[in-house]
């Protein structure tokens, strides 16, 4: 008797298993194409392994700085206007920002207009947790290799 069962429960389990696999995969990759579309610049049905949200807040000449970007890596997209360029540049220092080198061959004017740099998210699966205070906007954009130009 217990053998009979232990047959019939496995079988049952292989056809429900068999049924719901199927239906279960459907049901990510509709959610997925769906995240894909609202997302711009990812490739369809990928999920991104990094995903950065960029806050600026401060000041400039012309008036508010306050803007917000998100960065997806691997693949690249997001809101940032050039997600390739500043993956691959984070991805050249582990993900470590605060280890970001500065343009070359760039400077910026000596005015004190304080720019902070908010970054949280994903790295790799790892959480980031980044803050910075730059003199002014340029600083912020030289000082992070171009990354924080947003």
């Amino acid at each position: 008797m217990r053998t009979r069962l232990g047959v019939l429960l496995a079988a049952g389990v292989l056809a429900t298993g068999g049924s719901v696999v199927p239906a279960a995969a459907a049901g990510n990759a509709t959610a997925a194409s769906g995240a894909a579309s609202a997302t711009e610049g990812s490739a369809a049905g990928a999920a991104a392994l990094s995903s950065l949200t960029m806050t600026r807040s401060g000041s400039s000449w012309s008036g508010s700085l306050n803007k917000q970007v998100t960065l997806l890596c691997e693949p690249a997209g997001g809101t940032h206007p050039k997600p390739e360029d500043a993956c691959a540049k984070i991805a050249a220092v582990n993900g470590k920002l605060d280890q970001l080198p500065r343009a070359s061959g760039m400077g910026c004017p000596g005015v004190w207009l304080p720019v902070t740099i908010t970054v949280t998210g994903t790295w790799r699966l790892q959480p980031v947790y980044f803050t910075k205070t730059y003199g002014n906007d340029c600083e912020a954009a030289v000082g992070s290799n171009l990354v924080f130009q947003f």
